[in-house]
């Protein structure tokens, strides 16, 4: 299933949206079964892939950036964002399904075409599927709210480097920056 868990409403009172966010979030309001601001990409991974190292590397890449836990919601101060739980990497196994390949391009199309609903899905899901032993696609999908394109290239950069060091192949890369600076930089 495609569908990220369902996770919790945050409870507190979070933070406003930056500026850039709040043309977004009413965007979004006007046609909230609209899903035009999820973005999404997927890699092929052909090889030898060691899965509980990718599911680690993305584990460590989602807890040191925040922003793809995001919730928005709506309080009376006005929309505001909070951190909730985690995403957690999915896993689907089609290597022993016909038409493979399609069957996981037509999970992926739905679920970028499935609006999301912000204040209890996580802004991002990945979802690792197998097509054979050998060949993966690493799908990634993220809600413009908590992201953009070069965002996006970070994140997976940032797999990469970990699923890397977990491997032993390089060291580990250096930490993102709290997630204050970037609210900072958009006040």
């Amino acid at each position: 299933d495609m569908m990220a868990l369902r996770r919790d409403i945050p409870t507190d009172a979070g933070w406003p949206l930056t500026e850039p966010q709040e043309g977004l979030w009413y965007a979004q309001a006007l046609d909230p079964a609209n899903p035009v601001l999820n973005t999404g990409q997927y890699l092929e991974l052909t090889g030898p892939l060691d899965r509980d190292a990718l599911a680690l590397a993305v584990a460590r890449t989602i807890a040191e950036a925040p922003v793809l836990s995001l919730r928005f919601f709506d309080h009376p101060d006005g929309p505001r964002q909070a951190l909730g739980l985690p995403p957690i990497l999915g896993f689907i196994d089609l290597s022993a399904q016909p038409e493979a390949e399609a069957q996981a391009l037509a999970q992926m199309r739905a679920d970028s075409r499935r609006p999301l609903d912000l204040a209890r899905d996580a802004a991002a899901a990945s979802t690792l599927i197998a097509l054979g032993p050998q060949r993966h696609f690493l799908y990634e999908r993220l809600h413009h709210l908590a992201i953009d394109g070069f965002g996006m290239v970070l994140v997976t950069d940032r797999i990469a480097a970990h699923y890397a060091a977990i491997l032993g192949e390089a060291p580990p890369p250096a930490t993102f920056g709290p997630l204050s600076l970037a609210f900072e930089e958009d006040m």
